[in-house]
Protein backbone atom coordinates (compact mmCIF):
# COMPACT_ATOMS: atom_id res chain seq x y z
CA UNK A 1 0.00 0.00 0.00
CA UNK A 2 2.78 2.35 0.35
CA UNK A 3 3.87 2.57 -3.62
CA UNK A 4 0.15 3.57 -3.98
CA UNK A 5 0.24 6.38 -1.01
CA UNK A 6 3.64 7.71 -2.59
CA UNK A 7 2.06 8.29 -5.95
CA UNK A 8 -0.83 10.30 -4.31
CA UNK A 9 -0.41 13.62 -4.77
CA UNK A 10 0.11 15.36 -1.20
CA UNK A 11 -3.54 16.30 -0.02
CA UNK A 12 -5.05 13.03 -0.61
CA UNK A 13 -1.90 11.40 1.37
CA UNK A 14 -2.97 13.76 4.21
CA UNK A 15 -6.75 12.99 3.65
CA UNK A 16 -5.80 9.21 3.92
CA UNK A 17 -4.17 9.57 7.40
CA UNK A 18 -6.74 12.38 8.52
CA UNK A 19 -9.49 10.46 7.54
CA UNK A 20 -8.62 6.64 8.71
CA UNK A 21 -8.28 8.48 11.98
CA UNK A 22 -11.49 9.75 12.46
CA UNK A 23 -13.01 6.34 12.17
CA UNK A 24 -10.75 5.24 15.28
CA UNK A 25 -10.93 8.52 17.31
CA UNK A 26 -13.57 7.30 19.62
CA UNK A 27 -12.25 5.02 21.17
CA UNK A 28 -10.65 7.67 23.13
CA UNK A 29 -13.68 9.24 24.45
CA UNK A 30 -13.49 8.96 27.51
CA UNK A 31 -9.68 10.19 27.48
CA UNK A 32 -9.06 13.68 29.29
CA UNK A 33 -7.68 14.82 25.98
CA UNK A 34 -10.03 13.79 23.83
CA UNK A 35 -11.41 17.27 23.06
CA UNK A 36 -7.86 18.18 22.51
CA UNK A 37 -7.55 15.40 20.17
CA UNK A 38 -10.50 16.50 18.64
CA UNK A 39 -9.54 20.20 17.99
CA UNK A 40 -6.35 18.75 16.32
CA UNK A 41 -7.95 16.90 14.24
CA UNK A 42 -10.25 19.48 13.03
CA UNK A 43 -7.27 22.27 12.71
CA UNK A 44 -5.47 19.68 10.20
CA UNK A 45 -9.00 19.07 8.52
CA UNK A 46 -8.84 23.19 7.98
CA UNK A 47 -5.47 23.13 6.75
CA UNK A 48 -6.23 20.05 4.12
CA UNK A 49 -9.41 22.18 2.85
CA UNK A 50 -8.16 25.67 3.22
CA UNK A 51 -4.19 25.96 3.94
CA UNK A 52 -5.66 27.91 7.23
CA UNK A 53 -3.19 27.16 9.49
CA UNK A 54 0.93 27.60 9.50
CA UNK A 55 2.90 24.50 10.49
CA UNK A 56 3.94 26.11 13.48
CA UNK A 57 0.70 26.60 14.47
CA UNK A 58 0.01 22.77 13.96
CA UNK A 59 2.93 21.99 15.67
CA UNK A 60 1.51 24.03 18.43
CA UNK A 61 -0.84 21.24 19.28
CA UNK A 62 1.55 18.57 19.18
CA UNK A 63 3.97 20.20 21.75
CA UNK A 64 2.79 23.62 23.16
CA UNK A 65 6.49 23.57 25.13
CA UNK A 66 4.81 22.64 28.64
CA UNK A 67 5.37 18.80 30.23
CA UNK A 68 1.14 18.56 30.52
CA UNK A 69 -0.33 19.30 27.19
CA UNK A 70 0.56 19.04 23.80
CA UNK A 71 -0.37 15.36 22.33
CA UNK A 72 2.99 14.05 22.63
CA UNK A 73 2.81 14.79 26.20
CA UNK A 74 -0.86 13.68 26.75
CA UNK A 75 -0.26 10.57 24.91
CA UNK A 76 2.43 9.23 27.16
CA UNK A 77 -0.47 9.06 29.92
CA UNK A 78 -2.29 6.15 28.18
CA UNK A 79 -1.68 2.54 29.49
CA UNK A 80 -4.14 0.39 27.51
CA UNK A 81 -2.82 -0.88 24.49
CA UNK A 82 -5.32 -0.22 22.27
CA UNK A 83 -6.08 3.07 23.32
CA UNK A 84 -2.48 3.80 22.58
CA UNK A 85 -2.52 2.11 19.38
CA UNK A 86 -5.44 4.82 18.54
CA UNK A 87 -3.12 7.72 20.04
CA UNK A 88 -0.03 6.79 17.74
CA UNK A 89 -2.53 6.83 14.53
CA UNK A 90 -3.78 10.32 15.53
CA UNK A 91 -0.46 11.65 16.73
CA UNK A 92 1.56 10.03 13.55
CA UNK A 93 -1.86 11.79 11.30
CA UNK A 94 -1.35 15.46 12.79
CA UNK A 95 2.65 14.84 12.78
CA UNK A 96 2.01 14.28 8.99
CA UNK A 97 -0.10 16.88 8.19
CA UNK A 98 2.08 19.02 10.12
CA UNK A 99 5.06 17.83 7.83
CA UNK A 100 2.97 18.72 4.62
CA UNK A 101 1.89 22.37 6.33
CA UNK A 102 5.54 23.07 6.74
CA UNK A 103 6.83 22.00 3.40
CA UNK A 104 3.46 23.97 1.87
CA UNK A 105 4.80 26.86 3.89
CA UNK A 106 8.56 26.31 2.33
CA UNK A 107 9.93 26.07 5.75
CA UNK A 108 13.51 25.35 5.50
CA UNK A 109 13.64 24.33 9.67
CA UNK A 110 11.64 22.08 11.50
CA UNK A 111 11.11 20.84 15.04
CA UNK A 112 13.09 18.13 15.60
CA UNK A 113 10.03 15.68 16.10
CA UNK A 114 8.69 16.56 12.57
CA UNK A 115 12.43 16.40 10.74
CA UNK A 116 12.28 12.46 10.62
CA UNK A 117 8.63 12.44 8.99
CA UNK A 118 7.73 11.50 5.63
CA UNK A 119 5.89 9.27 3.86
CA UNK A 120 7.46 6.52 5.27
CA UNK A 121 5.18 7.05 8.55
CA UNK A 122 2.19 5.26 6.67
CA UNK A 123 3.72 1.91 7.43
CA UNK A 124 4.04 2.87 11.72
CA UNK A 125 0.32 3.99 10.73
CA UNK A 126 -0.96 0.82 9.24
CA UNK A 127 0.56 -1.54 11.48
CA UNK A 128 -1.50 0.01 14.30
CA UNK A 129 -4.55 1.14 12.64
CA UNK A 130 -4.89 -2.42 11.39
CA UNK A 131 -4.18 -4.13 14.82
CA UNK A 132 -7.35 -1.49 15.88
CA UNK A 133 -10.11 -3.55 14.38
CA UNK A 134 -10.26 -6.52 12.31
CA UNK A 135 -11.99 -4.66 9.42
CA UNK A 136 -9.57 -1.80 9.00
CA UNK A 137 -7.58 -3.45 6.26
CA UNK A 138 -10.82 -3.18 3.83
CA UNK A 139 -11.49 0.29 5.16
CA UNK A 140 -7.98 1.46 4.45
CA UNK A 141 -7.89 -0.96 0.94
CA UNK A 142 -11.74 1.14 -0.42
CA UNK A 143 -10.48 4.76 0.94
CA UNK A 144 -6.93 4.56 -0.82
CA UNK A 145 -9.44 3.26 -3.98
CA UNK A 146 -11.45 6.33 -3.28
CA UNK A 147 -8.63 8.69 -3.08
CA UNK A 148 -7.19 7.51 -6.07
CA UNK A 149 -9.82 9.12 -8.19
CA UNK A 150 -9.01 12.63 -8.73
CA UNK A 151 -12.68 13.68 -8.75
CA UNK A 152 -14.00 12.11 -5.20
CA UNK A 153 -13.89 14.66 -2.91
CA UNK A 154 -11.17 15.72 -0.30
CA UNK A 155 -13.85 18.04 1.77
CA UNK A 156 -13.98 16.05 5.60
CA UNK A 157 -17.61 15.83 5.66
CA UNK A 158 -17.99 13.72 2.35
CA UNK A 159 -14.73 11.58 3.28
CA UNK A 160 -16.69 10.69 7.01
CA UNK A 161 -20.00 9.83 5.00
CA UNK A 162 -18.16 7.59 2.40
CA UNK A 163 -15.76 6.15 5.54
CA UNK A 164 -19.10 5.64 7.83
CA UNK A 165 -20.18 3.80 4.51
CA UNK A 166 -17.80 1.25 5.44
CA UNK A 167 -18.06 0.48 8.67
Amino acid sequence: MIDIFEKLESDRQVAFLLGLSETVVDLLISSSAYKDINSALKVCWEWLENKRYSGDEIYYLLDDGTEFTGLFMQMQDENDPLKELVWGCIVDAISFSNWRAYQFDNEEYLPAPIENVDESILQQFLDGFYDIKLINKIVAKEFMNYLMDSNNSLKKDDIINFLKGLQ
